[in-house]
């Protein structure tokens, strides 16, 4: 069991709140110690706690694994090492989140409303479209990396005891989800006049339909994405009536779906901390960020010890020769493969150095990490001093959503300006993660001018030009960067795209353990129900093996679902 942290926004009613850690639909479903009378206002709270509270998570899907396969972090002072392809039972938590707090507290919103008379549940539209919303997000997180789960028969134990729903084929919750959508957003768009609001207890939009019209939009494009591989003419005609959508989408970062928490008592210690773990920063991506001056280099790491000072004192302890000269480049990382992270010459220059040197007629030693750090304080605000600062978590931003429009028009899927919405894009994720630096007071923060976006957009491994094939990368490593805070959506971008790619403009490493290549995990296994259920999902697992790429058991995770097609 996790440990429970405060939210950091307010008093919460939290008294009636468990968390389940099984994953028995019985159990998860008709927990006595959730209140049936909860009003919508607690349960939306509550949903929402569930989306952005999880250290647990955290430590183990994304410092432990995601961010390791993504080539964001590697593991200091082992580097990578075989483990990272061999998964412990923590992983995979969301799935267990999903049916035991987050889906079954709206699907309990859904159940008041409906027992409203035909007048009462008129006023409350809005709150139900909401609740689709989050709803839909949650079961598209979850389906995404699992494949088949339950849904359209799941989360109806605690009203109807039924406890052996069948699992939906990601084909049939595709075409669900959309209509779902479809309908919350339409919904969403008529008047707020004479309608029941969630107010401030929706900590994300505090109930604004028209805001949650352009998340469900935004939210809309992100899944009709994931359907390119499977039905790209199905894809192009969902992006065309989103973009003709009256709701209209985000327009800023302003409009953002994401978590802003309190300066108090969220994401400090505990399972929120990777200090020491999986902490310093790929090789790959920071060559890519130095080396093209990507304003987000600071935001993501920060400087190694290796300063000009220290430097100095090295040389006159005796430790460099006279005639060496000092480097001012202090953002290093360390390769990713495990096999490079090993290799003599790398262990010989990069780390923690102990120099042993004269000073004042004495011996004395001096330590140097030559090694980059991610910036912490994004992650865990009890890291670096444990001061004051707020913890961002995005859900969906409007640079991804840019880079998403852009890719559609580069594809010939919309008569969209592809450069303009790269643009956007890269302008916007540059802002978004120089806030989330700012309130968070990472170490060294420093405020972005524009002539230095408009510099790095002109540099040619960034500015839109090329072949199609070209302009795709370059999207595709730009919505890499942009998901640094979203690891599971790096991941999700990268086995649908293939960016960054093994000798591309952002060099992904192959992952190689003495010797042997391995290749990256692209699922979860689908996780094993108590008996009642295994008849489903067994029938569940026979379906997305004969598909012929999920692989030959759940356990095969480098095999894929049915969206991630060959």
């Amino acid at each position: 069991m996790k440990a429970m942290h405060k939210f950091g926004i307010g008093a919460l009613a939290l008294a009636t709140f468990a968390t389940a850690c099984t994953r028995d639909f019985a159990e998860l479903n008709t927990n006595p110690e959730i209140s049936k009378e909860m009003k919508p206002e607690q349960l939306i709270t509550l949903t929402q706690k569930t989306m952005v509270d999880r250290d647990f998570e955290w430590f183990y899907d994304n410092y432990s694994y995601i961010m390791p396969w993504m080539q964001y972090t590697v593991a200091y002072p082992t580097g990578n090492a075989a483990s990272i392809f061999n998964l412990v039972s923590n992983i995979n938590g969301f799935y267990s989140a999903f049916y035991a707090d987050f889906g079954r507290n709206l699907a309990d919103i859904e159940r008041q409303v409906n027992a409203m008379g035909a007048e009462e549940r008129a006023r409350y539209a809005h709150i139900s479209a909401i609740a689709t919303v989050h709803k839909v997000w949650g079961a598209w997180r979850t389906m995404d990396v699992n494949g088949s789960i339950p849904y359209s028969e799941a989360l109806k134990a605690r009203t109807e005891e039924f406890f052996t729903p069948k699992y939906d084929t990601q084909a049939e919750l595709f075409t669900q989800f959309d209509a779902e959508l479809k309908g919350a957003i339409a919904a969403l768009s008529t008047s707020a006049t004479g309608q029941a609001s969630f107010g401030t207890s929706d900590v994300f939009y505090a109930g604004d339909a028209a805001k949650w019209a352009k998340a469900a939009n935004v939210l809309r494009l992100k899944i009709a994405m994931r359907l390119m591989k499977r039905d790209q003419e199905k894809t192009r005609q969902i992006a065309a009536e989103v973009l003709a959508s009256p709701a209209g989408l985000f327009t800023g970062i302003a409009d953002e779906w994401k978590f802003i928490s309190g300066q108090q008592n969220f994401a400090r210690g505990g399972n929120w901390n990777a200090q020491g773990f999986a902490n310093r920063g790929g090789k790959a991506i920071i060559d890519y960020l130095y080396d093209n001056a990507d304003p987000r280099l600071a935001l993501f790491f920060k400087k190694n010890a290796f300063t000009q000072e220290t430097f100095n004192r090295l040389k006159a302890g005796g430790a460099f020769p006279a005639s060496a000269t000092w480097s001012p480049r202090q953002y290093v990382g360390l390769p990713s493969s495990p096999d490079a992270s090993k290799n003599a010459a790398y262990a010989r220059l990069f780390g923690v150095k102990n120099y042993q040197i004269t000073e004042n007629g004495a011996p004395a030693t001096l330590s140097v990490d030559t090694l980059s750090s991610y910036q912490n304080r994004l992650f865990d605000l009890s890291s670096d001093g444990d001061g004051p600062g707020r913890y961002i978590q995005p859900i969906a931003s409007y640079a991804e959503m840019c880079f998403l429009i852009s890719e559609l028009a580069v594809r010939g899927l919309s008569a969209e300006n592809a450069q303009e919405w790269y643009v956007k894009g890269v302008k916007a994720s540059i802002r978004a993660y120089e806030q989330m630096g700012r309130e968070a007071n990472i170490v060294d923060f420093a405020a972005i001018n524009e002539a230095d976006i408009d510099a790095y957009l002109a540099k040619p491994n960034v500015a839109f030009t090329g072949t199609t094939e070209v302009l795709l990368e370059k999207i595709g490593i730009q919505q890499y960067l942009n998901h640094f805070k979203q690891p599971w959506e790096a991941w999700g971008s990268w086995k649908r795209l293939g960016y960054p790619k093994v000798g591309g403009i952002l060099n992904r490493e192959e992952f190689r353990v003495d010797g042997n290549l391995r290749e990256t995990p692209r699922r979860w296994a689908l996780p094993v129900p108590q008996q009642l259920n295994r008849p489903n999902w067994n029938a569940a697992i026979q379906e997305m093996i004969s598909g012929g790429e999920y692989g030959t058991s759940a356990e095969e995770i480098t095999g894929r679902v049915w969206w991630d097609k060959k």
